[in-house]
């Protein structure tokens, strides 16, 4: 009987070699079960460190709690639903579980953006999440696992794993590098610029077609994975929703300032906060504090003449 981490090695030795097929209907097929092997993976060391008798309880979507005739209390898993991503997460906080977060968001866009509606041009995408996926399974497979990760997947999907992530990892580095050349308007822009993306086929393995004395935000970028064209100010937007996005959930969930704004120029949530500047535009907000309380003023204030809403109603209700 195959076991779950049978099953996750399965998964990615076939999806690698779905990669290496001349037949293109095999590319939604490679990513399926590349991003499936990844989390079966994960789910492998939580059924691992589950109890005995527990039924694989980490693995499971559903517990619930037990009580034997000596009154002990324990959790069982129930039912045969397994974790979600976001329970993965959970779990592994709380072990004190460690692998990529980031690179594994990836794998996971990667695989939601070639399945729901990007089709066109999935080979730089498919690249993009094999060469995430190898630092993903080596360091994870070596330090949670415990096992070799070369040993473990065989020779032959090792091979392709480490050439098509050394090839991909060599043209992001120099596409970044070329980004950094670009004068941005502040250290926010400069921060989003690694999560720029091309509008046709969502690779990352943009750069800039010329890079100027001043960043006007029409500098036309050149997509390396499909050849194609875009203006930054095209694609500022996606990556600034992408770059912030932890700090503007925690913010709406949490409280607090939240790190993107609206900017009144743009029509968009555009305005670096930290900043003080808008990334598409470089607008400064005209008025950065209330007349009457000094408190700061958002992009939905410029237009109350450099008073806050609340402020703004009080004077309205003294007239």
């Amino acid at each position: 009987m195959k076991t779950l981490l049978d099953n996750a090695i399965s998964s990615i030795q076939i999806g690698v070699e779905d990669h290496t097929s001349s037949d293109p209907r095999r590319v939604l097929s490679a990513v399926r079960n590349i991003s499936a092997g990844v989390l079966l993976l994960f789910k492998e060391r939580l059924r691992q460190l589950s109890p005995s008798g527990s039924d694989e309880v980490l693995i499971k979507q559903s517990i619930r709690p037990s009580r034997d005739k000596s009154d002990n209390i324990s959790f069982v898993g129930s039912g045969a639903k397994t974790v979600d991503v976001q329970q993965i997460k959970e779990r592994f906080n709380s072990l004190g579980i460690s692998t990529d977060w980031g690179r594994v968001n990836a794998i996971i866009k990667v695989r939601n953006d070639v399945e729901h509606y990007v089709s066109a041009e999935p080979e730089s995408r498919l690249k993009e999440l094999i060469a995430d996926t190898f630092i993903v399974v080596r360091d994870f497979v070596t330090h949670e696992l415990k096992l070799e990760a070369h040993e473990l997947l065989g020779d032959e999907t090792w091979s392709v794993l480490l050439d098509v992530s050394d090839v991909y990892e060599a043209q992001r580095q120099t596409c970044l590098a070329e980004l950094d050349r670009l004068k941005w308007w502040s250290p926010g822009m400069a921060r989003a610029a690694a999560f720029l993306r091309c509008t046709h086929c969502s690779s990352d393995l943009v750069k800039p077609d010329e890079v100027g004395a001043h960043l006007s935000g029409m500098e036309r970028i050149t997509c390396t994975a499909c050849s194609r064209f875009m203006s930054l100010e095209d694609i500022i937007q996606p990556a600034l929703d992408e770059c912030f996005f932890a700090d503007q959930y925690y913010s709406m969930t949490k409280g607090g300032d939240p790190p993107l704004d609206y900017c009144d120029q743009c029509d968009a949530v555009s305005y670096i906060v930290e900043d003080g500047l808008c990334a598409k535009c470089g607008q400064k907000y005209e008025f950065q504090r209330c007349g009457r309380c000094s408190q700061p003023l958002s992009g939905e204030d410029q237009r109350l003449g450099g008073l806050c809403s609340y402020c703004s109603h009080l004077m309205e209700k003294d007239d």
